[in-house]
């Protein structure tokens, strides 16, 4: 499973860079760049907290890559570019992070 884990990782890490493209491209809407940026600097926590197996690592990357699936959807209605990518790599980072599992099993308190 930690094969799954760094495929999120990676996936993740990719579209937390074309966030960073969209922010800074100066030739898209306000609104996208804004919330380009706001998608990177979420994903950035996210893709080094799974990447470090922390608890809350995977939770992070599958609701960013909701977001960013969400944000595709809207891109594709607003006809655009990059909608459809984003629909595809999100989806993938919501799939991917929902289907990696930590590396250690969770601790669980015996009952005396």
């Amino acid at each position: 499973m930690k094969l799954i884990r760094w495929a999120a990782v990676a996936v993740t890490a990719l579209f937390v860079l074309m966030n960073i493209g969209a922010a800074v491209d100066p030739d898209v809407d306000t609104w996208v760049r804004i919330f380009g940026a706001g998608l990177a600097l979420l994903g950035i926590p996210a893709v080094v907290g799974l990447a470090r197996d922390l608890p809350w690592g995977r939770p992070a990357v599958i609701g960013v890559g909701a977001l960013n699936v969400a944000g595709a959807v809207v891109g594709i209605i607003a006809d655009l570019d990059g909608g459809a990518i984003g629909l595809v790599v999100g989806g993938l980072g919501v799939v991917l992070g929902a289907f990696s599992a930590p590396s250690h099993p969770a601790r669980v308190a015996a009952a005396h």
